[in-house]
């Protein structure tokens, strides 16, 4: 049998008829609405949404590579050094900014609905109904959006697990690569691949220990099939790939081996982060039932997935193997994220194989006509909120998934600066002081003003003329009044509070120097006397 015939076996008769009846061009527009959708939440405008604190946190490391040449890794981070990588790559191709950084990640995104359309080589039409629930996902299309590192970590997932199932079709350099790959890229992404291996491996001693007593003799691997000289060649080529992918590990993780201190600080990490995933006083930590109320907010697919996944699992015979696995490890990775404390909402993009809950409806031919109107009904729910959270809501507090996010203020108050900028270059020299306690995104975004500086009201009285040179001041609210006792000339005020949680804030512009770009309704005082 031909080797591409091992590595693309449908998941049964039914599917094989299906897919005789396609022709290529049906699939390919299939796959092109399917992307194109896909295209639209993810990249229409990305630019809508206020940076948010971790996208500046990135940003900040991004500018230490421009710096210094390289990442310098710090396991207190709890995210290793492919992704920014990935972002300063963005910023050489596409420019300086967070929104290079969105449009990085919302290739990632793209990219990881078309590979879990490739599952199709294993699992057929249900591989295509997973990648449209993944498409029009309002986690996955919002954090698509966003230049955090969730979207590549559960991209390697993906891709590792692919490389498994090809291995278990038939042994080749092919799966080798594809799981080298993905381990590679979660290993270097976050230091939660601990998790995903954690939770892969125990699905799979668990299925093994299932067909065990289901007396199943069916093999895991098709070494068997291959004659001594192709085992001879995969063993070479397994040995070449996992050699280059520990180089590649050792040089990420080494600033590309300009700092070999990295080595050690990639196994530090795990103390650091036991700590904070397994305190209860991490500011991140949710009860248990966190996730299934997500679920029943966003993510019906997601879920029925879960639901489903019990009854499945039992029905599934030792010939459903790969969806068993499938299955199971979907259900471990909520049951894990569960256990653990600490908890964001991005992390539920972590719960993708749950899009999968078509496996066994889809092997009943008398099944699909309920499933496709019931499938259609909670489709048509995820497009419509993830329509209305991309593009109407995605600064409303009241949804959950907006988190930790930088109000509309921030864009406000920082289209000013800008339009001043445009306007006259010149005054990118201008002085900036912020006051503001924790004021990220803000340090990445006004980097690029020269004469921005950190400052407190204790400064400004011992120095007054630190304020008379500020054209722009970013204050707290809760020294707004001392600040108003030293001011020395007339300014405009503007509501800038960062983020729904922070005490509201101020952004005191220079009255004179930004007359031209201020909004009509803005409040001006006189000087302090």
């Amino acid at each position: 049998m031909p080797i591409n015939q091992y590595e693309n076996p449908p998941a049964s008769q039914t599917e094989v008829q299906s897919e005789n009846r396609d022709t290529k061009w049906d699939r390919r527009l299939k796959l092109f609405i399917l992307l194109a959708v896909a295209v639209y939440f993810r990249f229409f405008h990305l630019d809508i949404k206020p940076p948010h604190f971790d996208e500046g946190i990135n940003g900040h490391f991004v500018m230490s590579i421009w710096r210094d040449g390289f990442y310098s890794y710090d396991p207190t981070n709890f995210h290793g050094p492919l992704y920014f990588y990935l972002c300063h790559l963005a910023e050489i191709l596409l420019g300086r900014g967070i929104d290079s950084f969105r449009l990085m990640n919302a290739g990632l995104a793209t990219l990881l609905v078309l590979a879990i359309y490739q599952y199709r080589v294993f699992k057929g039409l249900p591989a295509t109904l997973a990648a449209w629930i993944v498409a029009v996902s309002p986690a996955f299309t919002f954090y698509g959006r966003y230049a955090i590192h969730e979207t590549l970590f559960v991209l390697g997932q993906v891709i590792f697990i692919y490389g498994r199932l090809l291995w278990m079709g038939r042994p080749t350099r092919i799966s080798v690569t594809w799981m080298a790959t993905g381990a590679v890229i979660l290993i270097s992404t976050k230091e939660t691949f601990v998790i995903f291996f954690g939770t892969w491996i125990i699905a799979e001693l668990s299925i093994r220990f299932i067909e065990l007593l289901e007396k199943s003799r069916e093999p895991w691997t098709g070494l068997q099939d291959l004659s001594a000289s192709e085992r001879h060649a995969l063993f070479r080529d397994s040995l070449a790939t996992i050699g280059l992918s520990l180089l590649a590990l050792v040089a990420l993780f080494t600033g590309f081996f300009e700092r070999s201190q990295g080595i050690g600080d990639f196994f530090k990490a795990f103390t650091f982060w036991s700590k904070t995933g397994l305190t209860t006083e991490s500011g991140h930590q949710k009860p248990a039932t966190y996730w299934i109320e997500l679920f029943g907010h966003y993510e019906w697919p997601l879920l029925v997935g879960l639901v489903v996944v019990a009854i499945a699992f039992i029905c599934l015979s030792d010939e459903r193997r790969k969806q068993r696995l499938l299955l199971l490890f979907g259900f471990g990775h909520v049951l894990a994220y569960t256990l653990v404390p600490y908890k964001t909402p991005w992390l539920i993009l972590n719960f993708w194989a749950l899009a999968f809950w078509g496996l066994p409806i889809l092997s009943r031919r008398s099944a699909r006509s309920a499933y496709g109107f019931f499938l259609i009904v909670i489709l048509t729910f995820s497009y419509y909120r993830a329509n209305q959270l991309n593009f109407l809501n995605f600064t409303d507090p009241s949804e959950p998934y907006v988190y930790v996010q930088t109000t509309k203020d921030y864009s406000d108050v920082l289209g000013v600066l800008r339009r001043r900028v445009d306007r006259a270059p010149e005054a990118r020299n201008d002085s900036i002081i912020v006051m503001v306690q924790d004021p990220w995104p803000l340090p990445y975004d006004l980097s690029l003003y020269p004469k921005m500086r950190y400052a407190k009201l204790i400064d400004l009285e011992k120095d007054p003329s630190i304020i008379n040179q500020a054209s722009l001041i970013l204050v707290d609210g809760s020294v707004l009044q001392g600040l108003r006792n030293v001011f020395p000339k007339k300014f405009a005020r503007m509501k800038f509070q960062l983020r729904d949680a922070y005490a509201s804030g101020f952004a005191l512009f220079d009255a004179d120097e930004f007359a031209s770009v201020l909004p009509a309704d803005v409040e001006i005082e006189e000087a302090a006397p």
